[in-house]
């Protein structure tokens, strides 16, 4: 899987219980990520930054549909203030990964 996303394409994110079952299934080992890094490092785990559950990834989800920029933008001038773009794209390639933005 590529690590570039594309910046134009509007982003959904899947409803409140989907989001809960991608939850149960990374919580469970049956979703681990897609890369022998990511595995290795468990970047999915309960407590680890990149956990749907944990802060950023929520508050990313909270934002609705929108392309990487509007929902880049959305989140920093409107709601939850600075995040550099590089680190957003990492939390936004993880929620992509896991199928919660589709």
């Amino acid at each position: 899987m590529s690590s570039r996303q594309d910046k134009k394409k509007e982003y959904k994110m899947i409803s409140n219980s989907g989001r809960n079952e991608r939850i149960e299934e990374i919580d469970s080992g049956k979703r681990k990520p897609p890369t022998k890094q990511g595995i290795k490092e468990r970047y999915w785990e309960e407590g680890k930054k990149h956990h749907p559950k944990a802060e950023i990834p929520t508050r990313i989800y909270l934002l609705g549909n929108g392309t990487i920029k509007e929902l880049y933008k959305r989140y920093c001038n409107i709601i939850y203030g600075n995040i550099d773009w590089k680190s957003f794209i990492g939390f936004t390639r993880e929620l992509i990964k896991q199928k919660i933005m589709i």
